[in-house]
């Protein structure tokens, strides 16, 4: 885990993981629902197919939800599941560009439930949102690197428990 500085001075916690198959990226996954209370935003951030929805299966299995029922929403953009609490499965992928206000996003963005994000970057404002990054790439056939990293302390807590319980 790293702490880098920003050009805010705000300070930037950062743990990178390697992930060398779709179980160990649905481990993470599950690894990070332990630590969550309610209320956050992960906005995950990765190129087609590096495992951005498979990470969300193994974070859904953590929160006591069925895996097999996360899709990819990528038709229709908002999927709803209700476990420990809600988990609100949300895909930009098929908008260019989508604003707070874009699909009653608000609601579940500053929600008592997690709200993870995929193709987060496409979010207008979203960088200057307290989230959770997930940031997953390829580093080869079968190995994906995940960069988790925040600047707000909430998040940036949960960045230092997943360290020490589990890296």
């Amino acid at each position: 885990m790293t702490n880098a500085g920003t050009d805010s001075g705000a300070t930037v916690v950062t743990m990178v993981i390697e992930s060398r198959s779709p179980h160990e990226t649905k481990l993470w996954g599950r690894r990070l629902a332990s630590l969550l209370e309610g209320g956050e935003l992960l906005g995950l951030i990765g190129d087609l197919g590096s495992g951005k929805t498979v990470f969300i299966k193994g974070l859904a299995s953590g929160l006591s939800l069925r895996e097999e029922d996360i899709l990819s929403p990528t038709f229709t953009m908002i999927q709803e599941h209700h476990g420990r609490f809600p988990l609100y499965h949300i895909d930009l992928y098929r908008l260019e560009e989508a604003t707070l206000d874009d699909l009653g996003l608000r609601e579940y963005l500053f929600s008592q439930g997690v709200a993870a994000v995929e193709w987060f970057e496409r979010l207008r404002g979203g960088a200057d949102m307290e989230f959770l990054s997930v940031r997953i790439s390829y580093a080869g056939a079968n190995l994906r690197r995940i960069e988790f990293s925040a600047v707000d302390t909430r998040h940036a807590q949960i960045i230092s428990k997943l360290k020490r319980s589990f890296a």
